[in-house]
């Protein structure tokens, strides 16, 4: 049994939140899974909404987004994607952590978020998170939704030492586009990757439980290792060679976490 149909048979529900006229354009069975469309402006679903920005909020730490951002940014232009179950199916601690009273039909426990960009075909997936860890929802909830958009490719934003690697390099080698966020508030830390999904059957392959071949690394980075950040950033923007970070994202090496790079030359 694949992922999707084992979350499904599990209890949780996928959903699309957003504008009408953004769910519209969804494909409604993104990798045969029936989208439950919750339309933003609706209010009945301003329960959910806000549900949403909390789940948001404790996955991050408490640094969520504001409502304002969960508004502007990401409903109006798209629609987040992700996995939900009725209340009285959590755990105590997140119906808390929620501030869940009453037996909401359909907690968000997981979403993933990208709004399209001037480049046709291109998403930015700026949102992922899970506060029910070790589920896979996190990477289910990008893995629909990538689908669910019909995205030819997207460009995301992480950090060297972020734990969340493990997830965003199953999806594929990530190209560093930008290696230093220059405009970022940690920019020696945090790189602009993008990812190829033109292949029609790969994020189907994914769901059924597909994993790329392993790709020999160039090198090992140290993320503390600002020099050769640089270098690897000025090489990139000079246009003289292209580099990959590698599944799993992260590798340990004795007490370091190194970051496995895969480097060709142009031309």
């Amino acid at each position: 049994m694949g992922l999707l149909s084992s979350l499904a048979q599990r209890g949780y529900v996928p959903f699309a939140f957003g504008a009408s006229s953004n769910l519209d354009r969804l494909d409604p069975r993104p990798l045969g899974v029936p989208l439950r469309r919750l339309d933003a402006a609706d209010p009945a679903n301003a329960s959910f909404h806000r549900l949403l920005n909390k789940m948001n909020g404790l996955a991050y730490g408490g640094m969520g987004m504001p409502l304002w951002v969960q508004f502007d940014c990401g409903v109006l232009p798209s629609a987040f994607i992700g996995w939900g179950r009725g209340a009285r199916d959590l755990p105590d601690r997140l119906r808390q952590g929620l501030g869940l009273v009453g037996d909401e039909p359909l907690v968000p426990v997981a979403e993933a978020l990208s709004v399209p960009s001037a480049t046709p075909g291109q998403w930015v997936s700026w949102s992922m998170c899970s506060v029910l860890p070790g589920s896979q929802l996190g990477f289910a909830s990008k893995l629909v939704s990538l689908a669910a958009y019909k995205a030819e490719s997207t460009l995301g934003v992480a950090q060297y030492d972020n734990g969340s690697l493990r997830i965003h390099t199953r999806f594929g080698p990530l190209e560093l586009v930008q290696p230093m966020a220059s405009g970022h508030t940690w920019p020696e830390r945090t790189f602009v990757y993008r990812l190829d999904l033109r292949d029609p059957t790969w994020l189907k392959s994914l769901a059924d439980g597909a994993t790329l071949p392993a790709d020999a690394p160039t090198m090992l980075l140290d993320p503390d290792d600002i020099g050769k950040l640089r270098q690897i950033d000025a090489r990139v923007r000079a246009g003289t060679h292209r580099y990959w970070l590698l599944p799993p994202g992260r590798v340990l090496e004795g007490d370091r976490w190194l970051n496995p790079i895969l480097e060709r030359r142009v031309g």
